[in-house]
């Protein structure tokens, strides 16, 4: 996951939806009426996404916005291929940190995360985090990660076999929380409530997409793939072409049968979450109220 050029490059899917989603909830979305908003980003990645599909649509006036990521190698670069574009901020962030940092908490008028949250088990830790962020007159936030996903199955499967077992044995850190749930819709909707969130709106959204021949698939997986790094390199094909393999007996495959190379089919479900923290300063004077009546 730390292969930020690659990721760059690869991550087609994730441009796809974000672009998409966020054309439409910037609609619904609480800007500001001096238009000077300021946002920001939970796991940016390589900055493509937040940067080139993003940044244009934000309000022209807009204050800053602060890309962030777990990893420091994908922030560094970000920062060297985005760090002159203005009012544009690179920093290192982790949204399960026990304490957000000062100079972030109640900074911000808008929090996005794009293909990100899955990879996070404490979700309830990552929305504390994201409601700190937001400032204490309200704001909101657009999240967007994978509930399911075929990669999950195979990442499963794999971790079973005695040639890749040892270097998996906490796959289950890096599958969706979601992944298994019966309906991720209703247990999200609880932890938002949970956490302070309010008018919140969660979708389910079933899609697909399709890899366009066998290195295009496995150019993907190289980009997002937590175990190869663990992996020795000279295992690296042979373990991909074991993914292949999977995803070929898992009849995700398009195509005639005897052709050299051929589609990949990969539906997943999307969650798609829109949520309010709502103004403290209000909620404050209104109890204030109540209480002297």
């Amino acid at each position: 996951m730390n292969q930020a050029s690659l990721y760059h490059r690869a991550s087609a899917v994730q441009r796809r939806d974000s672009k998409q989603i966020f054309q439409e909830y910037m609609k619904v979305m609480q800007w500001r009426a001096d238009g000077r908003d300021t946002l920001i980003d939970i796991g940016s990645g390589s900055g493509n996404v937040l940067m080139e599909f993003i940044y244009p649509l934000l309000p022209r006036q807009f204050d800053a916005i602060l890309a962030t990521d777990i990893s420091e190698r994908m922030v560094d670069f970000a920062r060297k291929n985005y760090g002159n574009t203005e009012r544009a901020h690179f920093e290192v962030l982790d949204i399960t940190c026990a304490l957000i940092p000062h100079k972030f908490r109640g900074q911000f008028d808008h929090v996005t995360s794009f293909y990100c949250l899955h990879w996070v088990q404490n979700q309830k830790r990552a929305l504390q985090n994201i409601h700190q962020l937001l400032r204490c007159s309200g704001g909101d936030c657009l999240l967007v990660f994978l509930a399911n996903n075929p990669i999950f199955d195979v990442y499963i499967e794999l971790s079973k076999t005695e040639k890749w077992g040892s270097y998996m044995i906490d796959v289950m850190h890096f599958i969706s929380p979601l992944h298994n749930s019966d309906d991720p819709g209703a247990d999200y909707s609880k932890l938002l409530q949970e956490t302070g969130f309010v008018d919140f709106r969660v979708e389910i959204r079933n899609e697909i997409f399709v890899y366009d021949g066998t290195q295009n698939l496995k150019d993907n997986v190289k980009a997002v793939c937590p175990f190869l790094e663990r992996i020795p390199e000279a295992k690296h094909e042979e373990f991909l072409d074991d993914i292949i393999k999977a995803v070929v007996d898992m009849k995700l495959r398009d195509g005639d049968i005897n052709a050299r190379d051929f589609k990949f089919i990969a539906p997943y479900k999307l969650v798609v979450v829109y949520a309010r923290k709502p103004n403290g300063f209000l909620d404050s004077m209104i109890e204030e109220a109540e209480h002297v009546r």
